[in-house]
């Protein structure tokens, strides 16, 4: 494949699959948390989602069997994953801490930052609820850290300290799904409310006339923006664990010995036909173990 030909079939997959996944469904979020499910939309707004989701697939497979980007592997038989990887990661997980968490607990000691006019007096009935403030800051700083599993050696491979489980592999669905799932639902969300905003049509998209804790308060307003850049990063780092994963032979050579017996080797990989050394192939693994 032509060098130019690969960077632009993966930036049009990868604007295809964001344009069907996050902006199509619209208000698919929305109308599952107030249980429209009988609304006729329902149906072909989560088909746009599903359809996403399969082209980000397709996009993730074809740029790991045409990218010729050597593996590093680390102590304990992991793989290092991409640049690219760790930068989203890292973006996802420090997001909604300094986005969501931080202003939330300013708000719970009664700093109103950006907040003004009749939604202070808001922030002050809920002064008395700490388990709902507790809530609303902990849980992205716990979210927070178990998405850099997604980079880390633990997410790759069980620590053997781990009783029973310990020097197993990570199931892949175990990492992604979860991400992938948080992902969609606040990109979605931020996509759709981000757009309002933008378009001066909040008090449309917002049901039963939400919008109106927006009036002076534009940090109610940030948190839009917010949820968007989480939700993107989010599917971006879920997409950087399959391209590790994927790329690992220890992952898929060494599935149920540990990391650290003799048979798990990493070795740099490269498109078929570009190495004198490459590792088998599924299909040659496949016809020597017959």
């Amino acid at each position: 494949m032509r060098a130019h030909v690969r960077p632009a079939l993966l930036a049009a997959g990868w604007a295809a699959s964001a344009a069907l996944a996050l902006v199509a469904p619209g208000n698919l979020v929305m109308r599952l948390a107030f249980g429209k499910f009988d609304d006729p939309a329902l149906a072909r707004q989560s088909l746009l989602a599903v359809l996403g989701v399969l082209l980000a697939l397709a996009t993730v497979r074809h740029g790991s069997r045409t990218s010729a980007r050597a593996r590093v592997s680390r102590d304990g038989g992991t793989v290092r994953p991409a640049p690219w990887a760790r930068a989203a990661t890292w973006t996802a997980a420090a997001v909604p801490v300094l986005g969501f968490s931080v202003p939330h607990l300013l708000w719970g000691v009664g700093v109103p930052l950006g907040v003004g006019g009749g939604s202070r007096a808001g922030l002050a009935e809920l002064g008395g609820s700490a388990v709902f403030w507790v809530l609303l800051v902990a849980g992205p700083v716990l979210g927070g850290l178990l998405t850099l599993g997604l980079i880390s050696r633990w997410g790759q491979v069980v620590p053997e300290r781990v009783p029973f489980a310990g020097g197993r592999r990570v199931p892949r669905a175990l990492a992604v799904v979860p991400a992938a799932a948080v992902g969609l639902l606040v990109g979605q969300y931020g996509a759709m409310m981000t757009t309002c905003l933008a378009f001066g049509v909040t008090r449309t998209c917002a049901p039963g006339g939400g919008a109106g804790i927006l009036d002076g308060s534009w940090g109610f307003a940030a948190t839009y923006p917010v949820f968007l850049l989480w939700g993107t990063s989010l599917l971006a780092a879920a997409v950087g664990y399959l391209d590790t994963t994927d790329r690992s032979p220890l992952l898929r050579t060494c599935a149920s010995s540990s990391p650290n017996s003799a048979g798990c080797v990493l070795r740099p990989v490269c498109p078929p036909g570009k190495c004198t050394n490459d590792v088998p192939s599924r299909s040659a693994r496949k016809a020597a173990g017959r």
